[in-house]
């Protein structure tokens, strides 16, 4: 006789044999989460793909604000060229000491202006200290530096060169335009700018509603290991030039002293 804990009934069968169908293997499990990480993944990064080149730029905005914030002092070669009262001057070479706040020596290192000297000190009376050297040579001069004589033959002050100047005007200029749908990213690649790896932006602004940005089109050119802007152009509305700044031999806090910064120092000629 069978003992009733032998038997298998019908109903245990069906029970035991869904277990068995409906258990799963860790094999499929693992396929299963890896499948729905890439779904979700996908999902996630379509939308920022799609706008690749704007998230760029403004990542590459972000970093050069990062890295000026970490810069103390600099020197370097600065050239600018500038249209003033309709025409386009010659380009000028300095050699440029700069530490923050606002402290600014430029000695002129190529004609037409070779041998001039500019000091200016924020809070040191406000004053521009300027000598030229040469066949013009006169003595030292204290100028206001948004005076007419200290603006002859320039865009900005003194008080306006340098990165921090440049980087402000990029982020306030492309966010405002990009906020209205008035900007036009041409490119964004990498492309070497004096012997440097850089990348480089151009771009349009297309003010609407009485709305203005400083330029028509601009080029600018990005160090890619100092993450600073090593060049800018501006163009009007024409296309002309009206604007060009380029740094070269760029060192970042090289330690400079209050004696970089004084008409004392014995290497200067105020």
């Amino acid at each position: 006789m069978t003992s009733e804990a032998a038997v298998t009934r019908p109903n245990d069968r069906r029970r035991s044999a869904a277990r068995r169908v409906t258990k799963p293997t860790p094999g499929l499990f693992i396929s299963e989460c890896v499948l729905l990480g890439l779904l979700c993944a996908a999902f996630l990064i379509r939308p920022t793909a799609a706008a690749g080149p704007t998230q760029t730029l403004l990542s590459l905005l972000a970093q050069m604000e990062a890295s000026y914030a970490r810069v103390k002092d600099y020197t370097a070669v600065f050239r600018k060229q500038e249209r003033v009262d309709g025409t386009l001057l010659p380009e000028e070479t300095t050699f440029l000491k700069f530490q923050k706040p606002l402290k600014v020596y430029m000695k002129w290192v190529e004609d037409p202006f070779k041998g001039t000297e500019a000091l200016f000190v924020d809070g040191d009376n406000n004053k521009l200290l300027v000598h030229r050297d040469g066949i013009l040579e006169f003595p030292t001069v204290s100028l206001d530096p948004k005076g007419a004589v200290a603006m002859k033959g320039n865009r900005h002050p003194i008080t306006e060169v340098g990165f921090g100047h440049l980087i402000d005007g990029l982020q306030r200029n492309i966010k405002t335009a990009l906020q209205h749908g008035e900007f036009q990213l041409i490119r964004l690649t990498e492309e070497p700018f004096r012997g440097r790896a850089a990348t480089v932006v151009e771009a349009k602004f297309t003010p609407r509603s009485g709305r203005t940005h400083y330029a028509s089109r601009m080029v600018c050119h990005i160090d890619k290991e100092l993450l600073l802007p090593i060049g800018a152009a501006f163009y009007d509305e024409k296309d002309g030039l009206f604007e060009r700044y380029s740094y070269s031999d760029v060192r970042l806090n090289v330690g400079l002293t209050s004696l970089d910064f004084s008409r004392e120092n014995k290497e200067y000629r105020f």
